[in-house]
């Protein structure tokens, strides 16, 4: 059996009115809502509540559960979603270093900025530890934020990395992130308060 779609339909739909504003005002709501569930997760970690469930969630937005749901289809893309807004956060927290400036202004300037990055995502940092074991995606969030932390550090000492040999800029890039990468920044702040 073939159905044969009558053409004077489409030219109806065509031409009805639309309503722009409407439609975009439910998109705008809707986006409103997603954002504030993002909001919602990323509050409640970096009030202390690493591992929080989907009705935390859902409260701390003042929404229904089935709003969370609605949204995202499960807490993994949820996560993916906060997952990009900090990385997002990174970006613009992140001040990049001039690779011209004299070595030691750049370890100075390196250091401010990762600093700030680090003090600002350590609740983020501390949540995803917790899960990462069990989520691929907080897997792949951190592999994107230690790549973004590595592309900083090959900007801000490119001259010095330049000079060596593979074997040993690759020793150096470790020491440099097990020197200032989070799970140092953690610890130390942990700690060492």
């Amino acid at each position: 059996m073939t159905v044969e779609l009558d053409e004077r339909v489409d030219e109806r739909v065509d031409e009805a009115p639309v309503d722009d504003r409407r439609v975009d005002g439910r998109t705008a709501r809707g986006q409103r809502t997603r954002d504030g569930v993002v909001d919602a997760l990323l509050a409640l970690q970096e009030e202390g509540e690493l591992s929080p469930t989907a009705q935390q969630v859902a409260a701390r937005a003042g929404v229904a559960l089935r709003t969370v749901f609605g949204h995202f289809s499960d807490m993994e893309t949820l996560w993916a979603e906060a997952g990009q807004r900090e990385l997002d956060k990174l970006g613009s927290l992140a001040t990049p270093v001039d690779p011209a400036l004299p070595l030691e202004q750049r370890i100075e300037l390196f250091c401010s900025s990762r600093a700030r990055v680090l003090e600002a995502l350590l609740p983020v940092m501390r949540a995803a530890r917790l899960r990462e074991p069990s989520s691929a995606q907080l897997q792949r969030n951190r592999e994107l934020f230690i790549a973004a932390g590595d592309a900083e550090v090959r900007e801000a000492f490119a001259p010095e990395l330049a000079a060596m040999d593979a074997p040993r800029r690759a020793a150096c890039l470790d020491a440099l992130y097990l020197a200032a990468g989070g799970p140092s920044w953690d610890a130390l702040r942990h700690d060492r308060g």
